[in-house]
């Protein structure tokens, strides 16, 4: 009966532990060099996704930044839309804001979130690609992977050059592969995944999220801030990012 006793205690602990873990967040900084044909001012941007039901604190971006990318759920089945038009307003009082469709987005009224993006400035990147900063060779592009549009790559990067700096926003990382292999793009954002959200040990259902460079591309997959189905979370920290991007001398083919 002790023993029993002593594992529902742990139990219970543990959950509790994982409760509080998923209303926590971590702000990762972080530095990144993007090869540039025509060089640019640097420039700070920062990407949250995946907020679903968690209120965003006033004081979440106490510091100056140039932008802000959504990437994606800021909303799911069961938020109310107050809730989603109280995270806008935070972000927008900061910088402009640009999102990027999730899987669960659409499981709220769409026309009424667009309202809501509408109200507060936000611009919805939706398959295709925009200049930042007035510099012609310097975009951001991204992707409305839930929609089931034929073709939906190639429309958004129909205004890049291959020698552009490209930033790419995804909801899902499940796309890089074949946006690496076949767009020209210099950093591709994602978050989807929560980085497994409960992981046991090194053992997840998806990998934690990370940046890391590959084939001169650097890669971010976001743990996301919020959670989804359960309030929990377990090796796997709930975070949103602050990006620095620099120039460097681009090597690429004129």
């Amino acid at each position: 009966m002790k023993l029993i006793l002593k594992f529902g205690l742990a139990a219970i602990g543990l959950l509790l532990f994982m409760f509080r873990n998923a209303h926590v967040h971590t702000l990762k900084r972080q530095t990144l060099h993007l090869e540039a044909i025509q060089p640019f001012k640097p420039f700070k941007m920062v990407f949250i996704s995946d907020i679903h039901h968690r209120v965003l604190p006033e004081n979440l971006i106490d510091f100056p930044v140039d932008f802000i990318i959504i990437g994606g759920d800021i909303a799911e089945k069961g938020v109310p839309l107050r809730k989603v038009e109280h995270n806008l307003k935070v972000l927008s009082a900061v910088a402009p804001v640009y999102f990027i469709w999730g899987n669960n987005d659409r499981e709220v009224d769409e026309m009424e979130l667009r309202r809501l993006f509408s109200r507060y400035g936000v611009q919805l990147l939706e398959n295709d690609s925009i200049e930042l900063f007035g510099n012609s060779r310097l975009k951001l592009v991204g992707l409305d992977y839930f929609a089931f549009r034929e073709n939906p790559l190639d429309t958004a990067f129909a205004g890049v050059a291959a020698d552009d700096t490209v930033i790419f926003v995804s909801h899902t990382p499940f796309i890089f592969p074949r946006v690496m292999e076949h767009y020209p793009v210099d950093f591709v954002l994602a978050g989807h995944t929560h980085g497994g959200q409960i992981r046991i040990g090194k053992w997840g259902l998806y990998k934690k999220g990370s940046l890391t460079k590959e084939n001169g591309v650097y890669r971010l997959v976001s743990n996301g801030y919020g959670t989804t189905h359960l309030p929990l979370r377990l090796g796997a920290e709930a975070e949103y990012h602050v990006l620095t991007i620099k120039p460097k001398e681009s090597t690429k083919l004129i």
